[in-house]
């Protein structure tokens, strides 16, 4: 075994770690199982290095970006003023590297992973609608306290100092040139020089853990997995004792190795020097160590803590199925994520009066059952004939009751009214 000890560390209490090529106890670069997820930077490096947890954000990102912009009034009115026009120019093209749905993409891939998302805000003046916006990575942006919190009426008391650490300086902002949109826990002490903040995906570790070290399992198993086999004696007779001189057990070595060699190297073999052989497979099957069980349950875990539906992503999942998991996902975190993101976004760039919203009515999953509006309305109007033939309500609280299925105008009917066994839902 000394020729698989690739180094011999020693702790602190003086005892010796032999570090073996077959257990991969290093970090290094692409290959650790180290992540601490209440860390922006291991947050980030997550995002590159597991699958799981970049497919996940990936797929909320994919989704938000379907939302279309409408600039209105305080009554849902979209109006033809320069304000509005420049507004809405603003939103189609954030930036000169970003159209406005890759910038809404990368503002849901940041709340769902940091549990929040700065964007530095280019502006002539305080009060003017930005030229253009740029969404600054999380680890970036320094946040200083002033150490004081409970007694503040003016953000410039919490906050006494914003910078954006880049290119080793740091770029102070002022605090009407960008906007942290959060759905996080901000953290002040007053013992710490800067705001953190708290978000579900700070209880994510062990799951990423867990499933970068069962990938490096994997890969070991198949690369660096030890011996394929044995060939030991087979013969049971009299001559089971004769052994193989050294070039005959070379040439066998050699021979299994070009034959059964795989992953782009020659896996090594055990052989014994007997002339009649058999041969005793070693295997270590990643089915029954269950390694790939932690993709699932790391991908369910990730999703679970987020709030999204994980039957989205079930490969063999019905199509009904499937659509109420992308209908449940834009109702229970799209939506929701898209009326937090506009609140704070409209607060921050729009004038007085003016108000950012992101529809999603017209993605498929989300337009209403045409079969089951029928039947409800069908089942309400056999009701209300009823009602109205019991002289429990009239005709006139009948049509305001059947305006909620169907748009009509209960006080103004379109058109007349025909003798065809309806009449009792018109005037009388």
């Amino acid at each position: 075994m000394y020729d698989c000890v690739l180094t011999v560390e020693r702790d602190k209490k003086g005892n010796y770690i032999y570090l073996s090529n077959y257990i991969p106890l290093n970090s290094t670069k692409n290959n650790r199982f180290d992540f601490d997820m209440s860390n922006d930077k291991d947050k980030d490096a997550a995002l590159r290095l597991c699958p799981p947890f970049s497919t996940v954000m990936d797929k909320c990102g994919s989704m938000f970006s379907n939302g279309r912009f409408y600039v209105q009034d305080k009554d849902g009115n979209e109006k033809e003023t320069p304000d509005y026009r420049k507004i809405r120019t603003l939103l189609r093209r954030p930036n000169l590297l970003q159209s406005g749905r890759q910038f809404n993409k990368e503002v849901e891939i940041c709340l769902k992973t940091f549990g929040r998302c700065p964007v530095y805000l280019f502006r002539a003046t305080r009060k003017s609608i930005p030229e253009s916006m740029w969404i600054i990575p999380p680890s970036l942006l320094h946040q200083e306290t002033t150490g004081k919190l409970w007694n503040q009426t003016d953000i410039n008391e919490i906050i006494g100092r914003a910078y954006i650490e880049w290119g080793g300086e740091k770029i102070v902002l002022e605090d009407w040139e960008y906007v942290v949109i959060s759905e996080s826990t901000a953290r002040i002490d007053a013992s710490a020089s800067e705001i953190k903040y708290r978000s579900i995906t700070d209880s994510l570790s062990t799951p990423v853990n867990n499933w970068m070290a069962q990938m490096a399992a994997r890969g070991n198993l198949i690369i660096n997995g030890g011996p394929k086999g044995i060939l030991c004696n087979d013969d049971k007779s009299d001559f089971g004792n004769y052994t193989l001189d050294k070039e005959e057990e070379e040439e066998l070595n050699r021979t299994f190795k070009n034959k059964y060699g795989i992953a782009g190297k020659k896996l090594p073999i055990l052989v014994t020097r007997k002339a009649s052989l058999k041969w005793i497979p070693l295997s270590y099957n990643t089915q029954q160590l269950m390694l790939h069980e932690e993709s699932k349950s790391c991908r369910e875990d990730i999703c679970n803590a987020i709030g999204l539906n994980s039957n989205i992503f079930v490969s063999n999942s019905t199509y009904d199925n499937y659509e109420n998991a992308k209908k449940a996902a834009y109702q229970d975190l799209i939506i929701p994520d898209a009326e937090n993101y506009t609140e704070a976004l409209a607060s921050a760039i729009c004038p007085e009066g003016i108000y950012i919203k992101l529809d999603y009515t017209h993605i498929d999953c989300m337009q209403q059952d045409k079969q089951a509006s029928a039947n409800a309305l069908d089942s309400a109007a056999n009701a209300l004939t009823k009602l109205i033939g019991d002289n429990v309500i009239t005709p006139a609280e009948a049509r305001t009751e059947i305006a909620s299925y169907i748009d009509i105008n209960p006080d103004n009917p379109k058109g007349d009214f025909k003798n065809t066994g309806n009449e009792q839902f018109g005037e009388e």
